[in-house]
C-alpha cells in the first residue's frame, strides 16, 4: 500500500523532530527545513511543500526564542505570521490539511483559571502577538486548517528547561528557580503522536495540546531534578519579576480543551508522568 506523504515543516527542531520520529506507517513524513527553502518568503514556501504533493502539512517550524522577539519583533512577525501563512497558501494550493502549531501565549494570563479554546486571545508579548498573527493568517488563507496550540515543550532534541535545569543544577548545586508562572508542561513526543492522530482525524478549527495538569517552573524543575537522579540539588523559589528578561510573559496561562471529550480524544497524559520518563531516559547518569 502506498504511504501517504505529510510534511513537517521545522524537521531539525525539537517538536519537527518527534513528529518525523514518531509518523505512523500509513505515512510518509518529509521533514523540511531551512535548507529546503525559508517559509517567510512565499516562494519558498511553494517550492518546500506543494512538489511533495502531500495530504497534509503538520507546521512545527517557528522563531520561538522568545526574548529574541521580543527584542526583533519584526523578525517574528516575518516568520511566525508571515511564513504561517505563506505554509497555509501552499496547502491551499495543493489542497492539502494543514495543522498549525501555536501557543499559550496568545493569552494575557490574566483569567484567573485555565484558557480553553473559546477564550478570546490576548497577547501582551511580541512572540505571543506574532503567533496570534499566524493563527489568523493561516485561517483566512485556507478552509482545512487546524490551530494545535501547547506549551512549555521540551523533549530529546534543542535547547529545553529540563535540560538546563539538570546541567546547571549539578553543576552549581543549586537554583533559583520563578514559582509564580504557571502552565502545563508538554512533552514532544506525547504531542507528535496526538498530531499524528489528528492528521487522521482532519480535524479544523483550534485544539488546546498539552499533557494534562498544572505546575510552576519552580515544580517543574524539582520534578526533573528528582528523577534525573540530581534530586539533592537545593530548587530556590523566586518571583518572576527576579527573573531578568526583556518579555512580559503571563503568570497563568494553563490551557485546558473543551473539544477534546466533545471529538472523543483521549486526553494526554499528566505532566509529571511525561516529565519523569523523560528526565529518566534522557538526564540521568545511570
Amino acid at each position: 500500500m502506498e504511504r501517504r506523504r505529510v510534511v513537517i515543516t521545522g524537521a531539525a527542531g525539537m517538536l519537527g523532530s518527534a513528529v518525523v520520529d514518531l509518523a505512523p506507517p500509513q505515512y510518509e513524513a518529509i521533514g523540511v527545513d531551512l535548507p529546503d527553502g525559508d517559509i517567510s518568503v512565499q516562494s519558498e514556501a511553494m517550492g518546500a511543500i506543494v512538489p511533495h504533493g502531500p495530504v497534509a502539512v503538520i507546521h512545527c517550524a517557528a522563531y520561538t526564542d522568545v526574548d529574541g522577539c521580543t527584542r526583533d519583533p519584526e523578525t517574528a512577525h516575518r516568520v511566525n505570521a508571515g511564513g504561517t501563512r505563506n505554509v497555509a497558501l501552499a496547502c491551499a494550493e495543493c489542497d492539502c490539511h494543514l495543522i498549525a502549531l501555536s501557543t499559550d501565549y496568545v493569552f494575557d494570563g490574566e483569567k484567573g483559571a485555565a484558557y480553553d479554546e473559546d477564550d478570546a486571545p490576548n497577547p501582551i508579548n511580541p512572540y505571543g502577538e506574532s503567533k496570534l498573527a499566524g493563527e489568523r493568517y493561516a485561517l483566512e488563507a485556507h478552509d482545512r486548517v487546524l490551530i494545535a496550540r501547547t506549551q512549555w515543550l521540551y523533549g530529546p532534541k534543542g535547547k529545553n528547561f529540563p535540560h538546563t535545569i539538570v546541567t546547571k543544577g549539578r553543576k552549581l548545586g543549586s537554583l533559583n528557580v520563578v514559582a509564580d508562572e504557571y502552565g502545563s508542561p508538554t512533552y514532544t513526543r506525547d504531542l507528535a503522536s496526538r498530531l499524528w492522530e489528528l492528521v487522521e482525524r482532519r480535524l479544523t478549527g483550534i485544539l488546546h495540546c498539552v499533557n494534562t495538569g498544572t505546575c510552576t517552573w519552580a515544580e517543574f524543575a524539582r520534578c526533573v531534578l528528582e528523577a534525573a537522579g540530581a534530586g539533592h540539588v537545593t530548587v530556590q523559589d523566586i518571583s518572576r519579576t527576579e527573573w531578568e528578561s526583556p518579555t512580559r510573559r503571563p503568570e497563568y496561562s494553563v490551557m485546558v480543551t473543551r473539544r477534546e471529550a466533545e471529538l472523543g480524544l483521549t486526553p494526554m497524559r499528566k505532566w509529571d508522568d511525561a516529565a519523569r520518563e523523560y528526565a529518566k531516559q534522557y538526564l540521568s547518569d545511570d
